[in-house]
């Protein structure tokens, strides 16, 4: 079994996974890996399954029966291609039977360019809600987009580097199931853009939290905005580092073991975050309007009072500035 070495040109090289022309028996090693792989990519479909039917309730009533917008899309579809790539094609990938090189090939860049592709629409929404805690302020709306295609850009001109270059080869094991990828260039790349990425986002909804907790207080809308997205930013980080070292130190066919648990957590944060935010959101509109209705009651005034909603009607990313928690007029 090949092991990574630590010179830093092997960050780009090719790794070989298996030679499908060597002859020679298929190591254990090799069977339990894979095995070990296809178990996580098993785990992390039915974590997404598992997150979208306890949280449908509340996606429905927050998302889809609100009006729509463009961000709106860009929700769904994160949330859901994850089905395709991840629950569809990668299991497809493992327990598909008697699969060509050629399909294996289409069938693993078709699930390449969804994940980058869903990321990138989860990395969208983060970002434009990262940026209206800066009260969508311009000069941070000018660096977001030159930190964005800094980073994203050159991962996507890696997948079509790594879609032209990964090959397949016959079933090492004769099992006629599944693809065996036998070469591919290094993933680290990858990893380390996305974690500088993380990086950044991740100060730059760090320092007006901090600065909210000093000024205002721990409201639950405040909470929702600037803890948990600390918390989530943290626990991706986590998650790509974790990748990042798999991919240095772990077998060459270890390299895909968090890859799809790590696509799955970038779907799940993304839709946990706004989803929170709008029903907090939701739930403390209806409470103003509670008790402005009991306000006129008791000065004897007929009628109610129409509280302003925009935050959950008018479903903008941009709305979850600061003014969030402040008291609607």
């Amino acid at each position: 079994m090949m092991r990574r070495g630590s010179s830093v040109s092997h960050l780009f090289s090719f790794a070989t996974m298996v030679d499908p022309h060597a002859g020679t028996p298929v190591s254990a090693a090799f069977l339990s890996h894979q095995h070990i792989v296809t178990y996580m990519d098993v785990v992390s479909a039915a974590l997404l399954a598992y997150d979208v039917i306890i949280k449908l309730d509340v996606e429905i009533e927050h998302i889809w029966m609100r009006k729509w917008s463009f961000l709106t899309v860009v929700y769904i579809i994160q949330r859901y291609l994850p089905f395709i790539d991840t629950m569809g094609l990668v299991l497809d990938h493992h327990f598909g039977a008697h699969l060509n090189e050629h399909y294996c090939t289409l069938n693993f860049n078709m699930a390449g360019w969804c994940y980058i592709v869903g990321m990138t629409l989860s990395q969208v929404i983060l970002t434009i809600r990262v940026w209206a805690v800066w009260n969508r302020s311009v000069p941070v709306a000018v660096g977001f987009v030159l930190f964005f295609l800094g980073c994203w850009v050159p991962c996507y001109v890696l997948l079509g580097e790594f879609s032209r270059t990964g090959k397949f080869g016959p079933d090492p094991s004769n099992t006629s199931f599944g693809c065996y990828l036998t070469s591919h260039p290094s993933l680290v790349p990858f990893w380390a853009l996305w974690l500088v990425y993380d990086s950044g986002t991740f100060m730059m909804i760090l320092i007006p939290g901090l600065r909210a907790y000093r000024g205002v207080g721990r409201s639950e809308l405040l909470k929702a905005i600037y803890q948990d997205g600390v918390a989530y930013y943290v626990f991706m980080f986590s998650t790509s580092l974790a990748n990042m070292i798999g991919n240095l130190i772990l077998p060459y066919d270890l390299t895909f073991l968090l890859f799809s648990f790590a696509r799955v957590i970038h779907s799940l944060v993304t839709s946990r975050v706004l989803l929170h935010i709008r029903q907090v959101a939701w739930e403390r509109s209806e409470s103003f309007q509670m008790l402005s209705q009991i306000r006129f009651t008791q000065n004897g005034h007929e009628g109610s009072c129409s509280v302003p909603n925009r935050i959950h009607d008018r479903f903008e990313v941009s709305e979850f500035s600061t003014r969030l928690y402040q008291s609607p007029e």
